[in-house]
């Protein structure tokens, strides 16, 4: 297994593209009233992994509303608060396979992917996955769909994490999902489809979203890629969605890494 840093990668496919990625949001819905997958209906087989929802609870989202860029590639999320329990539910198929058995490949955000009951939240998608995938944070998808684009027709998804996404119980029932600023499209003009990343439990104060760093595709291809430059944290963009307890835009520069591994078949 070969591991190379985070920035190295990003050296070796290109940050030429770093002035044309856009706004990032990261937000948490606070005591959501419903698990994320509540009343979604699957897609291919596949839905939204979730299961915590009422008092003491949260959900952590992320759009990626930019016009020039092709979805999130990697993350680097600290949460603030006290938060005992830490779920990761991005999307994350590891180990799936074909009728014929030619994998396991691996898709999603499997990559130094962090733990449960880990802060900050770390996860991308490594340089050998099969396919890498595009549009998380702007559009809806499935890993049955999206896997389709290698070549092979995937067979079965053992361990799955959030098969789907895009889609979620508190979009008010929207495909695609809307956007910041505007009830039907996000202030790109486009709509936009979150990205359900974790979900946890807190004590006392609600927790939020204290730094992140975040890298996303800027190419149609899926080879290279750039941190985001600019960050709206804690900022809910979803109208008619239940907003987090504390709203605040901040413009922040990229800071941090981590790592990504080289994974073979």
């Amino acid at each position: 297994m070969l591991r190379r840093t985070f920035f190295a990668t990003m050296a070796l496919l290109g940050l030429a593209a770093t002035a044309n990625a856009g706004p990032m949001f990261l937000y948490m819905v606070v005591d959501p009233t419903t698990t994320a997958g509540a009343g979604v209906a699957p897609v291919n087989g596949l839905s939204p992994t979730s299961s915590r929802s009422g008092a003491g609870t949260w959900h952590l989202y992320a759009v990626d509303d930019s016009t020039t860029d092709f979805g999130i590639r990697n993350y680097n999320i600290t949460l603030n608060g006290t938060i005992p329990a830490v779920n990761h539910r991005s999307p994350n198929d590891a180990a799936w396979d074909t009728a014929t058995s030619d994998g396991p490949f691996a898709a999603g955000f499997n990559d130094l992917r962090s733990g449960s009951n880990v802060n900050p939240i770390v996860a991308g998608q490594g340089l050998a996955n099969v396919p890498n995938i595009g549009g998380f944070g702007q559009t809806a998808g499935n890993f049955q769909t999206a896997e389709l684009t290698s070549g092979n027709v995937p067979a079965s998804h053992p361990g799955v994490v959030s098969g789907s996404w895009g889609v979620y119980a508190l979009d008010n029932g929207t495909q695609p999902n809307q956007g910041p600023t505007d009830p039907t499209k996000g202030a790109s003009g486009l709509p936009r489809g979150a990205l359900f990343i974790a979900e946890g439990t807190y004590t006392g104060t609600a927790p939020t979203v204290g730094q992140a760093s975040i890298a996303v595709w800027t190419n149609a291809g899926l080879t290279s890629s750039a941190f985001a430059p600019t960050y709206a944290l804690n900022v809910n963009p979803f109208p008619g969605v239940p907003e987090p307890a504390t709203l605040a835009l901040l413009g922040l520069a990229c800071v941090g890494g981590f790592g990504l591994r080289r994974r073979r078949a």
